[in-house]
Formats: C-alpha cells, structure tokens, sequence
C-alpha cells in the first residue's frame, strides 16, 4: 500500500478583526478543507457538512502536511472534531523553517522563491467567496494553496532544502524531512550509468516550468552541462531548478562495452 499523505489547507468563515483578533481563532469557523491526498492522487474540499468524510481521511492518514498547520489550521478545526487533531502524525513546514532559522516566513515568499510562483489571492479573499456564495472559487483558491503547499514539500524532499529572499540574495533553508535521495544524487547516478532522463525544470527568471529530455555531457559543481532534445543543442541546467528527474534508459550513444 503507497504512503497515505495527506497535504491540507482550510479557509474560514470569518476574519480575525471579526473574532477580536487572532487569539480567538478557534471562532474564526471553517469554510471549507482542501486536501491533497498521495494515496489517491486526489484533490478533493470538504465543506462543513462532509467533515465526518474529512475527519476519516485524516485518522487513516500517515503523515498530515501543512504551513502553519498545527498553529493555526487545526487551531481553527478542532472544535468541529471529538478526537484531538493534535495527536495527528504532522509536518508543519514553517514549524521546520522556523527551527532552521529562529524566524517565520509567509509562504507567498518561500514558494515564490524556491518554485517561481505565488498564491492567487490572500484568506481575505476566501472570506468573501464564502459570505458571496462563491464556491467554485473559494475551492479553486484553497486548492491552488494546497498543490503548492504539496510541490514545497515535494522540492524539499528532493532536494533537501528550500528557499528564500535574505537581503536580494536566495538562500537555502535545509529540511529534515528529505528522502536521503537528492535530485543531485539522481543526475549523478543518470550520468554515471549514461542513462538519459527527462526533467521538469524552472526556466529563467522562475517564471514557469518545462519538460526537457536530455542526455548529461558532464557535471560541474551545480550545472548540468547536456544535449537538450527539445532544443537539438546543448545546453546548461542548474540542479537547484530541477524539480523532478525520470530515468529514460539508456542514451543512445552509450557503449555497455569497450572494445
């Protein structure tokens, strides 16, 4: 059976000038969950009504992952659950973030800096789609936090690290939740079986992402330097940019034997 992971984010009902400020978030209510699940590779939002649903998804669940989840997202849930969330298998990244640096960071700027995107909107803006009945975009909003929320985590456990902005300069945040298998070590291991592979990579600038099929030439420091398919040249990729690596087999030109 794979890992059941789940990755969660909630919007609520109401703000924290409603409550009386954010010592009283366990008022602020829930609008709606949104849940990355690994076992599934599902997306899926629960509203309030399908929270006894939710609350099964989250007492099967391996390992819950979040960004301020154990502050302030199961602050904001516990009062719709008899069982303690608390004694939930967690990773709250800012909470890793934290015990790196001593300080909190938002996640429009760590994500914006380790994957090149934001978020589309801020809690304020889910607070309105809930009290204007916008339910396709209260689900497209919370959704879109937890798929980057999933890809943060996903980049950290590939890479070991994370990033972000410290006087115009990028700097890595180390993790301790990596799979002991980095993004590093798969390209070194491609290029010393000669094997060809296929990255999703961040382009210049960080403003997007693409597919590239390429066969490695050689590795310097942190460069690949490969023949890139999609482009029929060579080309230069910066391991801190790749964010997936696929074996494809064999490079067409490698020799299993010398003669």
């Amino acid at each position: 059976m794979e890992d059941n992971k789940l990755v969660l984010d909630l919007e609520t009902k109401k703000t924290f000038e409603e409550v009386g400020g954010d010592h009283n978030k366990e008022q602020l209510g829930v609008s709606l969950v949104g849940v990355y699940s690994y076992q599934k590779d599902q997306f899926k939002s629960f509203r309030e009504e399908e929270f006894k649903e939710l609350g099964e998804w989250l007492k099967k669940a391996s390992l819950i992952i979040g960004f301020n989840s154990k502050s302030f997202d199961f602050t904001v849930l516990q009062p719709y659950f008899k069982f303690k969330l608390a004694k939930l298998p967690h990773l709250d990244i800012l909470e890793e973030i934290y015990h790196a640096l001593g300080h909190r960071l938002k996640l429009e700027s760590v994500v914006q800096c380790t994957l090149g995107e934001g978020k589309s909107g801020s809690g304020l803006d889910a607070v309105w789609y809930y009290k204007n009945n916008e339910w396709e975009n209260l689900e497209k909003y919370c959704l879109d936090d937890v798929r980057i929320t999933r890809d943060l985590y996903e980049y950290g456990k590939q890479h070991g690290h994370i990033w972000y902005e410290k006087m115009g300069d990028r700097v890595s945040i180390p993790v301790r939740w990596g799979n002991g298998t980095s993004i590093k070590d798969q390209v070194l291991d491609a290029y010393r079986n000669g094997e060809q592979i296929e990255i999703e990579y961040l382009k210049a600038g960080f403003e997007e992402r693409s597919v590239r099929k390429i066969d490695i030439k050689i590795i310097k420091n942190n460069q690949v330097h490969a023949f890139c398919h999609l482009k029929q040249t060579s080309r230069i990729f910066n391991i801190d940019k790749i964010i997936t690596v696929k074996s494809l087999g064999k490079q067409d030109n490698w020799q299993s034997k010398l003669f």
